[in-house]
């Protein structure tokens, strides 16, 4: 029977695929046997819970609460045999320790936590393998009495970090977690001396009344990925990694998306959208959730919020549960299941990353130019809309293009102010942004020269004639085959008609000869007719004329 029961657990407890982020669930509002026991039904391989200091010694340092030393006894010998690691998450002051009622505010002497936190880690060396240090002390929700700051959280960090390793050393110990992906306030741990004071860095991207997919995001100020996104772990990697930590990993110890069909209560958005989404989208996020974790080996676990509901009414706070309040499970727990048992098996990316294709019509390297230039672009991506198209010359602003930009479609200006560069050369500078902020630019060099002191150029002017009747239209351009200036000054069309042997001209207009330009006319009679374009010359440019196209008109 005992090796009937092994089997069964190891054929249970199958565990996901080698580099995989592991599974876990936050457990706070169930039993330590219901905890381990809901825990193992879903498969997770981690279980965090809280320490309330300010609940476990509120008569004094050494003076521990029986009953809430018992109920983690019990959650860790529990957990232990059945493959589950703890991570506990130390947070909420005595007032002996604070001289306040109000258990969020941090104690007057970082030693009296870091006392009670080592104590702790020895009583459960080698059961308990993570320690989180406070819980999201750099939001003021959390971190009462003074506004939260990094240099403050590094005081109560540094001497609890050194604490739990002597300890046990074994054990990690977690900076944060940080509500979101909170990087500005990973580099102000460095900054304040913290580096060395933690194994690895704790984010929760369960934020009040997300809705979004785990997959999308959007971008600071600073053209980060955003706190609040999901995907924000990010920058978080990348601050560690540029601080010499990137070996170092990420815990996302909170990650969920409520259940609730009401109105956002809290936070930014308070009353203007959605607090939750629907039990299959959250299924459905959970699922992405862990394949985007797939991607990035740095994210060591992952830990649901949360195992449970923790009341019965909808609200935001009371549906993130794998389990409703009457022990049903929603359609997550058996998406988690199937993760923590089978391994993530979606595919493809997760985020869009990479910026548009970027191809410039106008103008081509090396070209020269001394008065106006024509700019022209095109952008692709395949993946998320256009958002933006800027033209920049030696990296000032010309214009921007936003509205109605399509896949290939160029978009371009005549840009007059060109003539005001100083002479010499000229960056181009092409950039187009998709809508989430991914940026690709490309550059072309060309040349402010004076068109005037170039030697004597030959010019050819092509015409071509369409329409029917006495409605004609005359299609042409005027060129400088040896230069890539474009031609200036007028071009003279004219429209003659035969009449006893000679050709009179009857209609007349002139034409900018710097690009291409277009005649339209009604002929004021039937007959045979010709037209001929006349490029009356201006320096350095040479006069030509046009060939001459006969047609007759009825």
């Amino acid at each position: 029977m005992l090796l009937v029961a092994l089997v069964a657990f190891a054929i249970g407890a199958v565990p996901a695929a080698a580099g995989a982020t592991a599974v876990g669930v936050n457990v706070d509002g169930l039993t330590p046997q219901q905890a381990v026991d809901q825990a193992s039904a879903v498969g997770a391989t981690w279980v965090r819970t809280f320490v309330r200091w300010d609940d476990t010694e509120p008569a004094g340092p050494g003076r521990w609460n029986p009953a809430n030393v018992q109920a983690m006894d019990d959650l860790v010998s529990l957990a232990q045999p059945r493959g589950i690691q703890v991570l506990a998450v130390v947070v909420g002051t005595p007032q002996w320790a604070n001289g306040s009622t109000d258990h969020y505010v941090p104690p007057s002497n970082p030693a009296d936590f870091a006392r009670f936190i080592g104590s702790y880690a020895a009583r459960y060396k080698g059961r308990i393998a993570a320690w989180e240090v406070w819980n999201e002390p750099d939001a003021a929700e959390f971190w009462h009495g003074s506004p939260p700051s990094p240099a403050a959280y590094a005081a109560l960090l540094r001497p609890a970090y050194k604490a739990v390793k002597d300890a046990d050393p074994g054990a990690l110990v977690y900076a944060g977690p940080l509500t979101g992906n909170d990087y500005p306030f990973v580099q102000g741990l460095y900054d304040a001396g913290a580096a060395g004071s933690f194994d690895g860095v704790a984010v929760h991207t369960d934020t009040a009344c997300s809705i979004t997919p785990p997959d999308s995001y959007y971008r600071d100020d600073a053209g980060r990925v955003g706190q609040f996104s999901f995907l924000g772990f990010r920058e978080v990697h990348a601050v560690m990694d540029a601080n010499g930590d990137g070996a170092k990993p990420i815990v996302m110890s909170e990650l969920g998306w409520s259940a609730t069909g009401t109105r956002c209560a809290r936070g930014a958005y308070a009353g203007k959208k959605a607090a939750g989404v629907t039990e299959a989208q959250q299924a459905s996020n959970l699922k992405l959730a862990y394949h985007c974790l797939a991607g990035y080996p740095y994210v060591s676990s992952a830990m649901w919020f949360s195992m449970k509901d923790y009341g019965q009414a909808d609200n935001e706070l009371d549906r993130y549960g794998l389990l409703r309040f009457d022990f049903s499970q929603r359609p997550a727990f058996a998406a988690l299941s199937d993760i923590a048992h089978h391994g993530d098996r979606m595919t493809g990316a997760c985020g869009d990353f990479d910026g548009p294709s970027v191809s410039v019509l106008n103008p081509t390297t090396g070209r020269q130019y001394d008065r106006d230039l024509l700019i022209s672009a095109s952008a692709k991506d395949a993946q998320s809309p256009l958002g933006r198209i800027t033209f920049y010359a030696n990296g000032q602003k010309i214009r921007s293009f936003t509205d109605g930009l399509q896949n290939g479609q160029p978009v371009q200006i005549d840009w007059m102010g060109a003539r005001n560069l100083p002479m010499g050369p000229v960056k181009v500078t092409i950039e187009a942004l998709d809508s989430f902020g991914n940026t690709t630019t490309r550059e072309i060099d060309v040349v402010h020269a004076d068109a005037a002191s170039l030697p004597a150029q030959q010019t050819v002017v092509k015409l071509k004639v369409s329409g029917r009747g006495l409605k004609r239209t005359v299609r042409g351009t005027v060129k400088a085959p040896g230069t890539s200036f474009p031609v200036t000054g007028k071009v003279l069309v004219q429209w003659q008609l035969s009449r006893k042997g000679r050709w009179v001209t009857l209609h007349k207009a002139s034409r900018n000869a710097n690009k291409p330009f277009v005649y339209t006319q009604r002929l004021a009679r039937a007959g045979r007719w010709r037209v001929i374009a006349q490029y009356q010359g201006q320096k350095p440019f040479l006069s030509a004329r046009s060939s001459r196209v006969r047609f007759r008109a009825r």
